[in-house]
């Protein structure tokens, strides 16, 4: 086989980079084996004729298989299958820079915490445990499993509000249903489960599940094993399962969350630090969320003033992470110049809960306990005196925001 067809098979087969055997010795050699170490790429080496000193010098500068004009096409395509093959067993478990990209970036921070995190996103991420995510309300527990996912190497995530959906329509949308099972039901539809198929279902806020419900979930978590409401048969997906509370469900387990099922989930727990413990971290998740904020509201603003970093790092956050980054949303939404200053935020006034009748605000600033009725009364006026801050007033109350939503609309005030 001529030396040019072969160099063009082998560059079709799924872009394994090939270097001539000349590219060796000429000077710009080491900058070219830099980039192709810093890509995560093996390459092969294609050479007229494979004498041992080329061989020697290819595979000491990292070469994984060296050609010769005179091999044939089986051989070629045999190396370059091995290489494509070593490739990914390398970006899946020696951890390429590809592999660790997608966690870094989603989990931004300097702190030791963080740091700490992420090593443990990438040691479990490429695994099939199940993960339990443990933290305060608005600390990025989502972010961390979306983090997991991406450095598993699986095709798609699907998440699951378990607090969003009403209870007696989660089994239908989990599991799935068939025409006619209940009323409403007027085609056969496949659940989040089955759409997950091959990828990441995510549980967020799991210890909001129906204990009838919950019975299922565990079932399903032994034997990957479900069945549609209303169906006559099971069938079997390939799901990776990472869930996700901010309540202690140890605790809860004789108030109406199963042990059984929590050790089951708990296999790996990775616990999300609160924004107060990592205030460092303040500038780069600012300045995450103020690229996210400038490209989705379509504003041009150049950066933030070190003077309203500085009163930021200064502030609790007891929204942790979500309070920060709908305060940046608020700021590029109102801004009016290039830049955001130090007078466009300012930390919530607790005069707002000060003002409450005495046994509300005893209430919060003592976190002593608080019936249903008399939550959703303070709900609501903090929302009143708070302009509609959902996070805020959450955190506030140690809440979900998606229960202070479900309350509004169960009164009609959302």
């Amino acid at each position: 086989m001529a030396a040019a067809e072969w160099t063009k098979l082998a560059q079709r087969a799924e872009g394994v980079p090939v270097v001539a055997a000349s590219e060796l010795d000429r000077s710009n050699w080491p900058f070219l084996r830099v980039r192709l170490a810093e890509s995560g790429r093996f390459f092969v080496v294609a050479t007229p004729r494979a004498d041992s000193g080329t061989c020697v010098r290819a595979l000491r500068d990292g070469a994984y298989e060296v050609f010769s004009s005179d091999d044939s096409r089986e051989r070629i395509y045999a190396a370059i299958a091995q290489t494509i093959e070593a490739e990914k067993l390398w970006q899946r478990l020696a951890g390429s820079p590809q592999a660790h990209r997608p966690a870094v970036e989603l989990l931004a921070g300097r702190s030791e915490a963080m740091g700490k995190l992420r090593d443990l996103v990438l040691r479990v991420g490429s695994t099939r445990a199940t993960v339990l995510v443990l933290g305060e309300s608005g600390v990025g527990k989502e972010r961390v499993a979306e983090a997991l996912h991406a450095t598993s190497g699986r095709k798609k995530f699907v998440a699951l509000n378990c607090a969003a959906i009403p209870r007696d329509l989660l089994e239908a949308e989990l599991f799935g249903c068939m025409r006619g099972a209940f009323t409403g039901a007027t085609e056969d539809r496949p659940g989040l489960v089955e759409q997950a198929d091959g990828g990441t279902l995510f549980f967020d806020e799991v210890g909001e599940m129906d204990r009838v419900l919950q019975s299922k979930l565990l079932r399903f978590l032994e034997m990957r094993r479900a069945r549609r409401v209303g169906g006559r048969s099971d069938y079997t997906v390939d799901v990776r399962i990472i869930a996700a509370t901010n309540a202690d469900l140890r605790a809860r387990a004789v108030g109406g969350f199963r042990d059984d099922l929590y050790y089951r989930l708990a296999e790996i727990t990775l616990e999300v630090p609160p924004l107060r413990t990592h205030l460092e971290d303040i500038p780069a998740l600012c300045s995450r969320f103020l690229a996210e904020a400038t490209e989705r509201h379509g504003k041009l603003v150049s950066g933030i003033e070190p003077a309203l970093i500085e009163k930021m790092m200064r502030w609790s956050w007891p929204g942790n992470v979500r309070e920060l980054r709908n305060a940046i949303e608020r700021m590029v939404v109102l801004l009016s110049g290039p830049v955001l200053g130090a007078g466009a935020w300012e930390p919530p006034a607790p005069a707002a809960i000060a003002e409450l009748p005495a046994v509300a605000s005893s209430s919060v600033a003592t976190a002593g306990p608080l019936s249903r009725r008399q939550k959703r009364e303070l709900a609501f006026k903090l929302m009143d005196e708070n302009s509609d801050d959902y996070a805020w007033v959450a955190a506030q109350l140690s809440i979900h925001p998606t229960t202070l939503y479900r309350w509004r609309k169960q009164a009609g005030r959302a």
